[in-house]
This record gives structure tokens, C-alpha cells and sequence, in this order.
């Protein structure tokens, strides 16, 4: 089932001759509606179950945190750092042991003043306590008090990935124009929340996990004529950039649906010849919460213009037939040595 809302077209494009009558003044003359459009898919059997359209909300954020901390490594941690990292990238992997000890003695005689001032600081707690006082002294704050200067922390910025999936949080205000549109947004709300809810299986003993979503940003578009389409927008055609800037690539679970009814006043309306029907409130307030389920990267996105065509360069796409006559010519030629013009007869 498909549901969108409002499926009003926008001031100006209900005819050509809407379109005369617009003005600079007047309201601005949009021929497109942008929506998020949710897809409603099975966990088990990947298989579309729902789709739903609702106007963009007014705010709506796209946020990258990502997980960066600091370590102070101090002048031996420093060193002994240094001595993994070329093990890490020495080519047997292997570690030449005098080299190392001598190394692991430079820092330890370089630290000496650090130690020195930790144990100062150690014995200088100790009596303030002894003596009914309650101030600890740190050995960066007595080398301040002595020698005016504290010691080079050797701090290094580290990664630590992203923390947590992201979290999308909109909210829409639903006014019905009519009854079409007080039942459009009951079964948008009746759908959210059906989906967003666990199910019961096996007697009762289980229960089975929500379905997840994907979202995205579409715009309606008029094709002129009565001929109308929901369609995602190019870059490069009458759509903008909407869609390419704000993504949502990962699937996402829903973790909140919020109704509220603000000022409940009945819609009312009765038919000749039928009894008076209740079409609910006059405004609903929908607020729908979100998690993505997975981390995000640079491919998620796709690679920038000038690494596409660095990694191009680098792999110009040779078949293995290919790529392995050439590992062979390239081992031959290596069995001459380099080339030397000077070797020429």
C-alpha cells in the first residue's frame, strides 16, 4: 500500500492557468512537493511490505560524530610507540632485540625526571595528610610550583570509530483539508505504529522483531498534462541536490511513534440521507524516532571525483590474463637488473 501526505499539489500548478495568475507578490509558486519517503521492509524475507510519503519536516539534520579521544603517552611511551610501529612495518616482522633494549634504556633514563618528581609529589601528600591537611599535590603541579614548566605529556589524538549508530528524530504537524485527508493520515498513523511494533509467534512464547525502514528524500513532481510522479531527484535535473545531500543509506529500525492532538476539536460531517461520522481531530502532532543499524564510511557515500580517478590510475582495470603477463615481463626484465645506459655496447 502506498500513502502520501498531503496529496494536495502546491499553489500553481493545478493548471496552466493557475500558473498565469501567480504573481511575484504572491504566494510562491512551487511545481514540487519534497518528501521522506519511508519503505517498509521484512527482516526475514527482505521483502517491501509498505511504502509512506510525508512532507518534509522543517528541520531536518544530518549529523557525523565521530569518536576521537587523547592519550598521554609521556617520553617511554613515546619511544616504546616508535619501537611497534617499525616492527609493524618491518617486512619480516621481526625485531632486532639489542636495538630495542638500548632504546627501552633511553627512555627510561629520559624519564627519570618524571619519575623523580612523581615520587616527590608522593611523599609531599603524605605529610600534608600526616600533618591534618587535605591538598594532593600532582607531580605536573609541584614542577610548576618549582621549576616554572611542566612536562611534555608527548600527547597523540586517537580514533575511535563512531560510538553509536546515528539517530534520526522528526516531527510533523497533520491537518486534514478534507475526509480523504482525515483517512490518509489515520492509516499513516495506524501504519507506523503496526510496523514499529513487535508480533507474537509460537503460542505466544516469542516475539518477533519489528520490520525496518529505509528512508529517503523524493520530490513530487509535475509532468504537465495530469500526468504526476513521486520521483528521486538528479543532481543535474530540475530536483536539486536535496536527495544527494541529505541520505539516509543504512537501513533503520523505528523507535518511537508520538501522537499527540493539540487542541482536540472534532472534524464532523454527515451525508444526506446518513448519520453524522467523526473524522477525528482538526491537527495531529506525529513525531517518529529512528536508529540506523549500521557505521558509515567514506564508500557509503562514494569515493570524491580525484580519488576515483587516483584509484584509476593506480588500477587502470587490467583482465588476470592481463595483469598476470604482465607480473611475468616485469620479473624478467627484474632479472636483468636496472637498466644502465651506460652497460649499452
Amino acid at each position: 500500500m502506498v500513502l502520501v501526505f498531503p496529496q494536495a499539489k502546491p499553489i500553481g500548478v493545478n493548471s496552466s492557468s493557475s500558473r498565469e495568475t501567480i504573481t511575484d507578490g504572491a504566494a510562491f509558486p512551487t511545481e514540487v512537493i519534497d518528501y521522506l519517503k519511508f519503505e517498509v521492509f521484512t527482516q526475514a524475507e527482505n521483502q517491501l511490505k509498505d511504502t509512506i510519503y510525508l512532507y518534509l519536516p522543517k528541520q531536518l539534520n544530518e549529523k557525523h560524530n565521530q569518536g576521537w579521544g587523547q592519550v598521554n603517552l609521556g617520553p617511554a611511551g613515546k619511544e616504546l610507540v616508535g619501537i611497534a610501529a617499525e616492527a609493524a612495518n618491518s617486512e619480516t616482522g621481526g625485531i632486532d632485540t639489542d636495538s630495542v633494549a638500548q632504546k627501552i634504556k633511553d627512555a627510561a633514563a629520559s624519564a627519570m625526571p618524571q619519575i623523580g618528581y612523581g615520587a616527590a609529589s608522593k611523599v609531599i601528600n603524605a605529610a600534608i595528610s600526616a600533618t591534618g591537611g587535605n591538598a594532593q599535590v600532582s607531580r605536573e603541579q609541584l614542577t610548576s610550583i618549582i621549576g616554572k614548566k611542566i612536562f611534555n605529556p608527548y600527547a597523540e589524538a586517537t580514533y575511535s570509530g563512531q560510538g553509536s549508530f546515528r539517530d534520526h528524530s522528526w516531527n510533523w504537524e497533520l491537518v486534514p483539508k478534507s475526509t480523504a485527508d482525515a483517512t490518509t493520515i489515520y492509516d499513516i498513523i495506524q501504519r507506523f505504529r503496526y510496523w514499529s511494533l513487535p508480533g507474537l509467534s509460537g503460542g505466544n512464547k516469542w516475539l518477533t522483531i519489528p520490520e525496518y525502514f529505509r528512508v529517503s528524500t523524493v520530490r513530487y513532481i509535475d509532468k504537465g498534462g495530469g500526468k504526476e510522479e513521486i520521483a528521486n531527484p538528479g543532481t543535474g535535473g530540475a530536483g536539486g541536490i536535496l536527495s544527494a545531500i541529505m541520505q539516509f543509506p543504512t537501513k533503520m529500525v523505528c523507535t518511537n511513534v508520538t501522537v499527540g492532538m493539540p487542541d482536540y476539536t472534532s472534524l464532523r460531517s454527515s451525508y444526506a440521507g446518513s448519520r453524522e461520522m467523526d473524522f477525528g481531530a482538526l491537527k495531529y502532532n506525529l513525531s517518529l524516532s529512528f536508529k540506523e543499524t549500521e557505521f558509515l564510511t567514506k564508500q557509503t557515500y562514494g569515493e570524491l571525483p580525484e580519488m576515483q580517478q587516483q584509484a584509476q590510475n593506480e588500477n587502470p582495470g587490467y583482465t588476470p590474463e592481463q595483469q598476470s603477463f604482465l607480473d611475468q615481463v616485469k620479473e624478467i626484465l627484474g632479472d636483468f637488473g636496472p637498466f644502465n645506459s651506460n652497460n649499452v655496447a
